[in-house]
């Protein structure tokens, strides 16, 4: 499958999380799951890239570096955690589902 096909099934993918969600609020994070879904695809590409060539590249003198491939996907991956996270705080605000003992818990950490 294509690049445009994959960013595209992800995008669905990830826009089919929000169905539940307020359509103000969906709209508003159509671009973050836009952006999303190609970072992911550009995610998934770096690292096959990875598999086949290493995360060290050794240069004719010997000398040892991080892959740019490396390098890249690092940068890429932080970028795609952030976006994820803003993604999932949305979609937690919407959810109506009660405290279970998880939550006490941790709501008892935040009192300390």
């Amino acid at each position: 499958m294509g690049k445009v096909k994959c960013v595209h099934a992800e995008y669905e993918r990830l826009k089919g999380l929000f169905d539940s969600v307020d359509p103000g609020k969906t709209i508003l994070v159509d671009e973050l799951l836009k952006n999303a879904s190609f970072l992911k695809v550009e995610l998934d590409t770096l690292q096959d890239e990875i598999k086949r060539t290493g995360v060290i590249q050794k240069s004719n003198l010997g000398n040892v570096r991080q892959s740019p491939a490396f390098k890249t996907y690092l940068s890429t991956l932080n970028t795609y955690q952030t976006i994820i996270r803003t993604l999932n705080t949305i979609l937690g605000k919407n959810a109506i589902d009660e405290d279970d003992e998880f939550d006490d818990f941790l709501k008892n950490l935040e009192k300390r």
